[in-house]
């Protein structure tokens, strides 16, 4: 009868272990790395989000563009230096990148600076000013609001930019295109200086033959 019984509670016990595994959260073993020493660890798209490597697509496409402008080269480094203001980029798409877009913000307001061809206004400053005005997801690409934070700022231009999204889904594929607009709006007088846009294209693609 003993026997019997711790047979019985070893049985138990056993489905009890079994149970707990499957209903827990599977880790796969694993090792953590850095990019110095797996050189290619940047290179696979993780999501259909914006990582690294499409922001520097982005950055270099928009930058190149305004940097090789008649009205980056009338204007930076005249006398007196220009002023800019880099206003917040304003996400348009189905996507949760703020922080990506905040981040493309940041690498353009950078290359404004080591430019040198304009006087560059805080981003810290702009967004105490938007936060008066207005939402800075609405005032943000609003050529008029812009304008007049730029004056508030006391910048003779103004850089507004918008993200937007084509999403679509198949049984097999789901694929997310990204627009970015960038330009550069004249304080005084409203009028757009400068536009330029570039697309990245993100997908997920199912290998039905596992199914």
């Amino acid at each position: 009868m003993r026997l019997a019984s711790t047979l019985v509670f070893t049985f138990a016990g056993a489905l009890a272990t079994l149970g707990a595994g499957a209903c827990g959260t599977y880790e796969p073993v694993g090792t953590y790395t850095r990019d110095s020493d797996s050189p290619l660890i940047d290179q696979p798209a993780m999501s259909t989000g914006l990582d690294k490597r499409d922001l520097d697509r982005m950055f270099g496409a928009l930058v190149n563009d305004l940097v090789r402008s008649p009205f980056y080269a009338g204007r930076a480094g005249s006398a007196p230096t220009p002023s800019i203001a880099l206003m917040p980029l304003a996400n348009e798409t189905t996507e949760h990148i703020e922080v990506q877009l905040d981040a493309l913000g940041s690498k353009v307001e950078t290359a404004l600076v080591r430019g040198g061809g304009f006087d560059v206004v805080s981003r810290e400053r702009q967004a105490d000013v938007l936060a008066e005005i207005d939402n800075q997801q609405a005032a943000a690409f609003d050529p008029a609001r812009a304008a007049r934070v730029g004056r508030m700022v006391g910048a003779e231009y103004v850089v507004v930019g918008k993200v937007f999204d084509a999403a679509e889904r198949t049984l097999d594929m789901r694929r997310v295109q990204y627009m970015a607009f960038l330009q550069v709006i004249e304080v005084d007088t409203g009028l757009v200086k400068w536009q330029a846009e570039t697309d990245v294209t993100k997908a997920y693609v199912a290998d039905i033959a596992s199914w």
